[in-house]
């Protein structure tokens, strides 16, 4: 049998995601070595890391709810200045916590964005934004009004992940907001269905608009 952190890349490598959902004994251990491995955003496994923690917290969240709070704690203390530059990936990570487990952690999706000006961790925080998506009113009206303030950002990755996340939102009332943005030709590197993309933010808008129904 391979080394546990073998085993994990292996995983990754392959997109085997059903796998771990059967080693609940083992989960801590995984997500401990998937943080380790999530912090290169150039990189598909770092991606594809972020993105398994969250369905890993899941099925550890069946048994152990606390646990899956106390990895979510121990994630936003990453965040902040006594932990360094190590939090880079934690926002990212906390949005697919969220979008597993949305009702144990719905108060984790204001504390996420909370930290948006910090100017490290603010397209991460606004991926986090569009993949937790609308859990309820009062997180979507936190959200939006932040979502909204970069859709003019100077910074082409900023604005692409603002269009995302006002299609995942679901905030119709933004709709107006992103047609003025469905010409642009300014490339975002993006992550989706397990593989880095890049699209043009007219793209991005365009999904959206679609998911808003005003396309």
């Amino acid at each position: 049998m391979l080394p546990l952190k073998k085993e994990v890349i292996r995983l990754l490598e392959t997109k085997d995601y059903n796998c771990p959902a059967k080693l609940p004994s083992t989960g801590k251990k995984i997500i401990s070595i998937l943080i380790s491995l999530s912090y290169d955003k150039k990189s598909r496994m770092s991606w594809r890391a972020i993105e398994l923690i969250g369905l890993i917290s899941k099925e550890i969240a069946k048994p152990e709810p606390e646990t899956v709070r106390n990895i979510a704690g121990r994630l936003l203390w990453m965040i902040r200045d006594e932990s360094g530059g190590i939090g880079w990936s934690s926002p990212e990570i906390l949005g697919e916590i969220v979008r597993n487990n949305p009702e144990l952690c719905a108060d984790i999706a204001p504390v996420i964005a909370s930290f948006h000006e910090e100017k490290m961790l603010t397209a991460g925080v606004l991926r986090a934004i569009g993949r937790i998506g609308k859990i309820n009113d009062e997180t979507a009206g936190y959200t939006i009004p932040i979502i909204l303030s970069y859709l003019n950002s100077s910074d082409n990755t900023l604005r692409g992940y603002a269009a995302y996340a006002i299609g995942e939102t679901g905030a119709t009332g933004a709709a107006s907001n992103l047609k003025s943005l469905r010409n642009e030709n300014n490339n975002v590197d993006f992550y989706e269905d397990g593989e880095l993309k890049t699209k043009t933010i007219g793209e991005i808008v365009e999904e959206a608009l679609k998911k808003l129904g005003s396309a």
